[in-house]
Parts: structure tokens; C-alpha cells; sequence
């Protein structure tokens, strides 16, 4: 599995995401990220190292100049976080001039890898990380200043706590101080839970775009499985997709279980034993359980099934 995990070897979280007065502004404006800074270890413990299979650099800014240096990372593929699956953006501040002379847009790391150690660089009281991560690729310059006169990391979905991101593999990083964040540990989370629920009553289509047909519809507060997200659409199966905006991982007081269609082409009626096919689904389909009526059961309003070929 893809899993992300912390990047430096030794965790010596120095000041955290609430912790300042600079670091807790960055929450509280209208664009928002949640930094911390790590003074990680000397020698080869000083060193951030790819945390996925692979990374690319995305953006180096500041070399030479006054402001601080700053450096967007992107994983090439969805990794694997505590709270969900998909494409993740870091980005890391102070690496030194001298360090960053071989780092350049494009350049690929491989899990393990050390990219750069900590620096100083700009207005650092001291050499350490400052680390922001956000779910989703960069998008456009990486940043953007909020109302409080803050630099955002920005990306193609939201900005989320470290804790939310990256497990902690004890074989790799040893633990100083996390600064009372709970970080989840990788051996304990040998499964990951791709369980979500639709916030609305939503499309299901045979690719990750709009413009791709209709299959099927799934009934708001529904559960499902989730393969991977990318780019802001949910993968069900190879050919069934519904836009990830509208999915959470909060379970809601009452939810609808799904099952998957076994029939080659299952029709879809106005009602139980109806004489009316509103249309035809294929086989591995999903659908919602709202309601189970003798051998059929209703997977939308107005919208039922022969039961005998769900799974």
C-alpha cells in the first residue's frame, strides 16, 4: 500500500499548527492550512525524506532571494492517509541555498529517498522544517495570501492537519516530541477503511467527468466503498465514478447500505413488479437499499429492482 508517512527520522515537533501566534493565524483566516515546525535531528536524522513510493518536485521558490526558501512536493499517484486516499501536496520552507542546487521542478523521489536537510533559511530563529499539507495536487502558483496577510499552501482540494495525513512508521521515525498531536502509528492501521457516505442524492457515471453518461443514481446518506479519489472524483469500480465533493467519512444517524448487481443488464422499475422500465443498469452496478418489499427492493424514489440479483 501507498501509505504516507512522517518524512524525517526523528519527530521533534517544536512548535505546532496552534501553538503561535503566526502558526494559529494560519488557521483562522479565510483561506487556511495547519503548519508545524520540526527540528528533526542532526546528520542524516537532519534530512526530509520521501514519504510515499514516489514524488515529484512540483515548484522551488526563493533561492537567492530574500524571502524564505520553499519547495512543493506532489505524490505522482493517491496515497494512502488516516482519513482518506488520494493525491497529497507538501509543502516545506527553509531548506538552505546550498542544498537546494540539484532540486529542480520535475525531479522524481522514490520512498526512502532524502531530498534536502533542515535550514534557516529567511526569517528562521533556527534550522528546522516548517511542514504544510494539503489534500489533492497544486494548483496554480501553490500558495495564495489569506485576509490576515498569510501565505496558504493551495491545492485542487483543501488543506488538512498533519495528523490527518501521515502515519508515523516506527521502524523509520523515532518520536521526541509531537507536541501532543495524535498521529496514528502504521502498524496499527494494518486495514484502511475506504467506507464513505453520499451527502446528497447523487449521479453515478461511467467515467470521472461530467460529460460521461449516466448509470445509475445513489440516494443521499448512503455507504459505500471507495477505491481511490483523484481529481476531485471517486472510483467505485472500473466503470463507476460520483464526484467526491459529496462524499464524507462522518457516519450519519441513519444511512442506506449498498449492493452490487449481478444481472448482465437489470432493469429498473417504477415499482415492485411494475409493467414500466425506466432503464437498464450492467452488472457490478451500485445501488442503495432504501427499502426491501417481498423479492424487490427500492434503490430510489419511484426506482425498484428484483432483488434476486443484488449482492
Amino acid at each position: 500500500m501507498n501509505y504516507l508517512t512522517y518524512p524525517l527520522k526523528i519527530m521533534d515537533i517544536t512548535q505546532g499548527y496552534d501553538d503561535n501566534f503566526t502558526h494559529k493565524r494560519h488557521s483562522e483566516g479565510n483561506l487556511k492550512d495547519y503548519p508545524i515546525d520540526d527540528a528533526c535531528g542532526s546528520g542524516n536524522n537532519s534530512y526530509f525524506y520521501c514519504p510515499c513510493d514516489e514524488m515529484i518536485v512540483k515548484k522551488v521558490y526563493g533561492v537567492g532571494l530574500r524571502a524564505s526558501n520553499t519547495i512543493w512536493l506532489e505524490s505522482t499517484s493517491p496515497v494512502v492517509t488516516p482519513t482518506f486516499t488520494d493525491f497529497i501536496t507538501i509543502m516545506v520552507v527553509h531548506p538552505e541555498d546550498k542544498d537546494l542546487r540539484n532540486i529542480y521542478k520535475g525531479k522524481i523521489y522514490k520512498r526512502g529517498e532524502a531530498i534536502f536537510p533542515k535550514g534557516a533559511d529567511g526569517f528562521a530563529t533556527g534550522p528546522h522544517f516548517h511542514i504544510t499539507l494539503g489534500r489533492g495536487k497544486m494548483l496554480g502558483s501553490g500558495w495564495a495570501k489569506n485576509n490576515l496577510g498569510l501565505w496558504i499552501l493551495k491545492t485542487t482540494e483543501y488543506n488538512i492537519k498533519p495528523e490527518q495525513g501521515m502515519f508515523i512508521d516506527k521502524n523509520f521515525t523515532t518520536v521526541k516530541n509531537n507536541r501532543n498531536l495524535n498521529f496514528v502509528d502504521l502498524t496499527n492501521e494494518p486495514v484502511v477503511n475506504n467506507t464513505y457516505y453520499t451527502t446528497a442524492n447523487l449521479n453515478v457515471r461511467y467515467g470521472p467527468n461530467s460529460t460521461y453518461k449516466f448509470v445509475n443514481l445513489l440516494a443521499k446518506n448512503t455507504k459505500i466503498e471507495v477505491l481511490e479519489i483523484n481529481n476531485g472524483w471517486a472510483k467505485l469500480s472500473d466503470k463507476e465514478y460520483v464526484s467526491s465533493i459529496y462524499l464524507t467519512k462522518n457516519k450519519p444517524k441513519l444511512y442506506y447500505e449498498s449492493k452490487k448487481t449481478t444481472a448482465a443488464l437489470l432493469n429498473v422499475r417504477n415499482k415492485p413488479n411494475g409493467n414500466v422500465i425506466l432503464y437498464r443498469i450492467p452488472k457490478n452496478t451500485t445501488v442503495s437499499v432504501i427499502k426491501e418489499e417481498h423479492n424487490w427492493t427500492q434503490i430510489y424514489n419511484n426506482r425498484w429492482v428484483y432483488s434476486k440479483y443484488l449482492n
